[in-house]
């Protein structure tokens, strides 16, 4: 898949040199918006998100309305499609000290992918686990390789897997947060070991407490997992999408999953499938 469009710094073209820290140590943060109708969809959510992340990496974020601009801009030309954007440490030497808060950003314009099949997903489990690194938990970060790893174990007609950590926790899908409901109570993996905090977790986690479902976000078993009602997954991109299958289990008609799914488009949150 080509790239639609690219600013680098800005710039269209720009240059990335081979001392870039994202390339030499994976210093660095992205997000991945959604753009429908022209409009980067949860925003606000990504821009709280990646500035939060950067401090904690130690670094400064792009100024605010720079980047919106430029987002703003890649939307008017490119309407429908996926923007990734990539902001890591700016290159000051050699060696895994970071020596400056100054950071450096690519914004790219992608075309909308193709997402899983309609309905609901039949999924996997993945035997790479994610190790527990709390000064890394939540953020996404740009190392990915145990998700590569992870993808790479699935059947090429399997679109997702759910990872587990070290010490045997269900933390989230390749490229996806996990939530389960058991008896009316919805609940979702803790992400203070491993795992990413994604924004469309956090709408769901909101609008769910709105509507007065219960909510819990705990360390959740294998055995949960299956044992459950429902199972269904999200991020920035599909929205929410039910589990149908697991190894090992088939899951009823789900009820919650497609309710919050269907206020977030409604609410213009999510793109509608």
């Amino acid at each position: 898949m080509i790239p639609l469009a690219t600013l680098i710094n800005g710039d269209s073209p720009g240059q990335i040199t081979a001392a870039n820290r994202g390339l030499q140590y994976g210093d660095g943060l992205f997000e991945t918006v959604a753009v429908v109708d022209g409009r980067p969809l949860l925003w606000d959510a990504h821009m709280a998100r990646l500035q939060r992340d950067a401090h904690r990496l130690g670094f400064d974020p792009p100024p605010e309305e720079r980047l919106t601009y430029e987002v703003a801009a890649l939307a008017r030309v490119h309407p429908q499609a996926v923007l990734k954007i990539v902001v890591v440490r700016a290159a000051q030497g050699r060696g895994y000290r970071g020596r400056t808060r100054e950071s450096e950003r690519v914004v790219t314009a992608w075309p909308w992918p193709t997402l899983a099949p309609a309905g609901a997903l039949d999924i996997a489990w993945c035997a790479t686990p994610l190790a527990r690194q709390p000064r890394l938990a939540g953020m996404k970060h740009l190392n990915r390789l145990e998700q590569v790893l992870a993808q790479n174990e699935l059947d090429p007609a399997c679109w997702e897997g759910l990872m587990q950590d070290t010490a045997g926790w269900v933390i989230e899908g390749t490229m996806s947060n996990v939530f389960i409901v058991a008896d009316g109570v919805l609940a979702t993996p803790r992400l203070d070991q491993a795992g990413v905090a994604g924004v469309m977790r956090d709408q769901v986690l909101h609008r769910a407490r709105e509507r007065g479902i219960p909510v819990i976000v705990e360390a959740l078993s294998r055995e949960r997992v299956l044992a459950a009602d429902e199972v269904f997954l999200t991020n920035s991109l599909m929205g929410v999408r039910t589990v149908r299958s697991l190894p090992g289990r088939v899951y009823g008609p789900p009820v919650l999953g497609p309710l919050i799914g269907k206020e977030l488009m409604e609410r213009g949150d999510a793109r509608a499938p």
